[in-house]
């Protein structure tokens, strides 16, 4: 009996393993495609601060900015998440 109880927390302990494993794997694959579009975003804004005396490129300027800084932070959070799991 005693056996069988340290096999069920065994196949439980593992079958979280493969859950974090999963989700650290899931997490960095999203942080790569993030970090694509952060770089995406950087170079747009460079290109248009080029012409950031138009009306339009400013405000589109401006938007991606704010979608720069915003994919940032998703990405900062992401990373957390992973140290977070890796030290546990």
């Amino acid at each position: 009996m005693e056996r069988t109880d340290k096999m069920d927390k065994m196949e439980v302990l593992e079958e979280k393993i493969r859950k974090t494993t999963d989700l650290v794997r899931s997490l960095r694959e999203e942080r790569d495609v993030l970090e694509e579009q952060l770089r995406s975003s950087r170079e747009e804004v460079r290109r248009l601060s080029l012409r950031k005396d138009d009306p339009e490129i400013s405000g589109r300027l401006e938007k991606m900015q704010k979608e720069r800084q915003s994919i940032s932070e998703r990405i900062e959070r992401m990373i957390t998440i992973i140290e977070e799991v890796e030290a546990s």
